[in-house]
This record gives C-alpha cells, sequence and structure tokens, in this order.
C-alpha cells in the first residue's frame, strides 16, 4: 500500500533536518576560520548537485540555470549570504543557541509577510513570535556576558534572511528548486572566496570539509526542499523545532558541548512557543479541512 504523500514528506523533513543540524558539529571539527568552511562547503557542495543536475537534465543544464529567473536570482542571492553568515556565526557562538535562534524563523517570515505583502497574521503566531522574542533576549543577554553576542547577532541576520527567502517564495511557488540550490551553494563559496585560506587546511580537514558540503548541505537541502512540497503548510515551523532539537545532541554525543543555562531557558521559551504554534496551526489546518468537508456534503445532499 503507497505511503501518503504527506507521511512520505514528514519522513523526509525528519531525515533532512538531522542531516542539516550536523553543521554545527562539522564546523566545531574543523578547526580552520569561518570563510575557509564556508566557501570549502559551498563549493564542495555545488560539485555534488551539479552532477545530479547533469544526470537529470544532460545537455539541458545551462538552461536550467538561465531559466530560474528574477526570483530564483534573488533566492540565490540571500539564501547564499544566509549561507555564509550561517557557519560565521556559528563559528562565534554556541551550536545551541543558533538553533534555538534560528526556530524563530516562521514567526519572523510570517511579521515580515504581514508587513510587506498583506498575507493575514493571526494572535497565536504573533503571541508564539513575542514569546520568541524574549527567548532570544534572554540567549543574548548571556551572549554579551560570555563573549557570543557577535554569533547570536549573525544567527538573528539569519531568521531575517531567511524571512525574506519565504517572501520570495511566496511571490514565485513554482521554482526550479534544483538549480536554484547549486547557484546559492556556489555563490555561498564565491561570497567566502576572498577572505578563505585554504593554504592552512590539513588533509583530514579537507576531506571533512568536502563530506560536510556533500552531506549537511547539498543532501540535507534536497531532502529538505522535497519535504515541503509534500507536508501541508501548518507543518512547516516543524524544521526549526527538529534542528533545534538536533543540532545540540549531535555536539554533545561526539564533542562533549553542554549548552550554558541561559540557552536552555532561552531555548525552553522558543521551543515551547513554537511547539504550541504548530499543534495549534494543524489543528487549525484540521479543523478548516472538517468545516470544508461538511460543506461539501451539505451541498451534495440539497433537494433540487
Amino acid at each position: 500500500m503507497p505511503r501518503p504523500a504527506s507521511q512520505t514528506g514528514l519522513l523526509l523533513l525528519i531525515a533532512g533536518a538531522a542531516i542539516d543540524s550536523t553543521s554545527g558539529l562539522f564546523t566545531r571539527l574543523i578547526p580552520d576560520d569561518g570563510f575557509t568552511i564556508a566557501s570549502g562547503r559551498g563549493f564542495a557542495a555545488f560539485a555534488l548537485l551539479f552532477l545530479v543536475l547533469l544526470v537529470r537534465d544532460r545537455g539541458g543544464f545551462l538552461k536550467s540555470f538561465l531559466g530560474i529567473g528574477f526570483w530564483g536570482a534573488a533566492f540565490v542571492v540571500l539564501n547564499g549570504a544566509g549561507m555564509v553568515t550561517n557557519i560565521l556565526s556559528l563559528a562565534n557562538t554556541s551550536v545551541a543557541n543558533f538553533f534555538m535562534i534560528f526556530a524563530t524563523a516562521p514567526f519572523v517570515a510570517a511579521i515580515a509577510a504581514r508587513l510587506l505583502i498583506a498575507e493575514k497574521l493571526d494572535l497565536a503566531t504573533l503571541l508564539a513570535a513575542i514569546a520568541g522574542f524574549i527567548g532570544i533576549a534572554v540567549m543574548m543577554a548571556s551572549g554579551a556576558r560570555s563573549g557570543g553576542l557577535t554569533g547570536d547577532i549573525l544567527a538573528f541576520v539569519c531568521v531575517l534572511l531567511y524571512a525574506a527567502i519565504v517572501l520570495v517564495i511566496r511571490r514565485n511557488p513554482h521554482l526550479d528548486i534544483l538549480p536554484v540550490i547549486a547557484l546559492t551553494v556556489l555563490l555561498s563559496g564565491l561570497l567566502a572566496l576572498p577572505f578563505a585560506d585554504f593554504g592552512t587546511l590539513s588533509v583530514s580537514s579537507a576531506l571533512t570539509l568536502t563530506f560536510f558540503g556533500f552531506f549537511q548541505l547539498a543532501i540535507g537541502n534536497m531532502l529538505i526542499f522535497s519535504a515541503a512540497s509534500r507536508i501541508p503548510a501548518a507543518q512547516s515551523g516543524l524544521l526549526g523545532i527538529l534542528n533545534a532539537g538536533f543540532a545540540p545532541l549531535w555536539v554533545f554525543l561526539f564533542l562533549g558541548e553542554v549548552p550554558p543555562p541561559a540557552t536552555l531557558l532561552g531555548g525552553a521559551i522558543i521551543l515551547g512557543a513554537a511547539v504550541a504554534h504548530l499543534l495549534w496551526s494543524i489543528a487549525n489546518a484540521r479543523r478548516a479541512a472538517t468545516r470544508g468537508q461538511a460543506s461539501a456534503t451539505a451541498s451534495i445532499e440539497m433537494p433540487l
């Protein structure tokens, strides 16, 4: 019996989040600077995605690149900048801090959509956003005392870039995502290249960096975007929650990095708001579906 598309999408999302959330672990494993890591990771991911595109399109890969259009190019620029900022943030704050702050991204995107394209903003999302910002403030206050404030600020820049990417996707939901992602990771490599120093890479670091690009950036993104087309919009916030759960787990299991108390407190506020909002969104979507089915049944049973 075939698996429902939404169930397949959820499994892909969980697998994608488990892989995508290893960025903090890889950043800790490679002892080089953030720009070198961001550049090398981008080029490695592009190599793999380009091969996938060649297999898919054969001789038409150039047409795929040129056909992304204005909104595809906007996605590439915003997401490429976000990928570099992501690594620089992880190099300057704890893995838990970064992913807890990034869990607020869906709320910020919803507020941006309300302000810029007049998309409806419900009270539950607004309350969850306020709770999320309180959680961020708790963690940033701790970061200012411990020297991790720069990384926390960069994490919030990633959130703002994500919100802009969501607006781009809202304007053009039918982007061919494979060439767009391939160009995005290539741009991330090029943006960081002027500040990178590959001469300092050891052989083991170079191999780890290549696997970082293949595994976390290329495969993780393909799984996540494949999931996005299969799951209901109400479940889209699950990615941030899964990342925030997986990422500290990987660095704790492999490196023994334990989040400070302020991160646990701020993270609990953010994740509590995110989980509550996700459950509310799913329940609201089910109520809407039930009302729709009831209306359809009533119209069928109405006598002529």
